[in-house]
């Protein structure tokens, strides 16, 4: 007869599971933001091969319709957003989490000193200079925009723990204000003057994007990297805590 697994063999399975894709993610993301460095600089793709990673500069143009950023209404060339949560955090330590984000990009162009590049693919990642467009307390009256989009997004929690706590946190949670959210937009428009990293495509009529940014490689790889070194070392963490439980 085969006896179950232990409760500290099952716990240390799970939390190495867990650190380990923890890991594999943030790893991933810094590998991503360090193609702002190992892209080739151009101003143009002619007899630049298809494949190549390169980094555009130059001022946006719009090719397409614009996309609507949820919370301010503004339009836009690339759009990343996010629904922050302020938590404690694992040092006891009022902290905003993020419950719910999401970036793109419909097609644009880029003028360069030499020419025009096409952007023609949404862009999988977005670094752009932040704007909170609203924080708003538990209690707290939502914007109308602001209200519909959590009416509609079910990947969005309405009601977290920290948001109805239990009666005897309420004076705490009140205090550090705790539940309050915080709703915030990147926004490329046109004109401004962008960064992009990818891939020429196949057909050599543009590229790919990797990374829309609007500031300089070095600042750019900056605010990718905190939060995925971050998330790095809560993997590892994680994973050696678990492994720990499993083997010693």
């Amino acid at each position: 007869m085969v006896s179950a697994p232990s409760g500290s063999v099952l716990f240390g399975s799970v939390l190495a599971l867990l650190g380990g894709l923890v890991f594999a993610f943030s790893a991933r993301y810094v590998w991503r933001a360090t193609a702002i460095r190992r892209a080739r600089d151009v101003s143009s793709l002619a007899d630049t091969p298809p494949g190549t990673l390169v980094r555009v500069s130059g001022t946006a143009k719009q090719a397409s319709d614009l996309l609507t950023a949820p919370f301010s209404g503004r339009d836009c060339l690339a759009l990343r957003y996010a629904v922050e949560e302020r938590r404690l955090s694992l040092g006891l330590l009022p902290w905003f989490v993020t419950l719910h984000e999401a970036a793109g990009s419909d097609a644009f162009r880029v003028r360069t000193p030499e020419t025009v590049v096409d952007v023609v693919a949404p862009a999988h990642t977005v670094v752009l200079d932040r704007d909170v467009v609203a924080t708003v307390p538990i209690d707290g009256d939502l914007p109308d925009r602001i209200a519909r989009f959590e009416e509609t997004t079910a990947a969005l929690p309405e009601a977290t723990f920290w948001r109805d706590p239990p009666s005897l946190l309420r004076p705490l949670v009140a205090t550090l204000s705790l539940g309050t959210r915080r709703y915030t937009e990147q926004r490329a428009v046109p004109e401004a003057t962008l960064t992009v990293v990818g891939r020429v495509t196949d057909d050599d009529d543009g590229i790919d994007p990797l990374v829309v940014s609007d500031t300089t490689p070095t600042a750019t790889i900056f605010r990718m990297a905190k939060t995925a070194v971050a998330g790095v070392s809560i993997g590892v963490l994680a994973l050696g805590v678990g492994l720990a439980v499993l083997f010693l």
